[in-house]
């Protein structure tokens, strides 16, 4: 009884918060590149950032389902969802990190500034990318059945 209890909590999680939290950042990360990041560089100027707060929700919504044992379940019904929610996160924040330094620079007008910036953010993108792909090699996403705690 107290497994079909956990079971129908994970399913409702899934379904009622994760789903939509997964696609809305999916979304996001869309919007992000297509309407500020190149907003901003076809105008020149700055625009309003928006990454940080959705990094904040998916990351709240991972926090709450890693902490509470029953929405746990779903990564291990799941095991699919826990590096999909991991990479859409680290995608989400390197993101988000260059649409700050793009909307920073592109806030004063000057074509030598945004070249800059534009070198920075690039940069930086690419910079982090390495890493996140480094420590995703050194450290697979790998669930094993011992780690899970009931």
């Amino acid at each position: 009884m107290k497994d079909l209890i956990a079971n129908f909590f994970a399913v409702l999680w899934f379904f009622g918060v994760m789903l939509g939290t997964l696609a809305l950042s999916v979304f996001t990360l869309i919007g992000i590149y297509s309407m500020n990041i190149m907003g901003m560089l076809k105008s020149g100027f700055s625009s309003q950032t928006v990454g940080f707060l959705f990094c904040f929700i998916l990351g709240s919504v991972i926090a709450v389902t890693g902490w509470v044992p029953a929405f746990r379940r779903c990564y291990y019904k799941l095991p699919w969802l826990y590096p999909l929610c991991t990479i859409l996160f680290m995608d989400l924040f390197i993101l988000s990190i260059t649409e700050f330094i793009l909307a920073k620079g592109f806030s004063v007008i000057d074509p030598i500034r945004h070249a800059l910036t534009l070198i920075i953010a690039a940069i930086q993108f690419v910079v982090c990318r390495v890493a996140m792909c480094w420590y995703l090699n050194k450290y697979p996403m790998v669930l094993h059945k011992y780690d899970r705690i009931e």
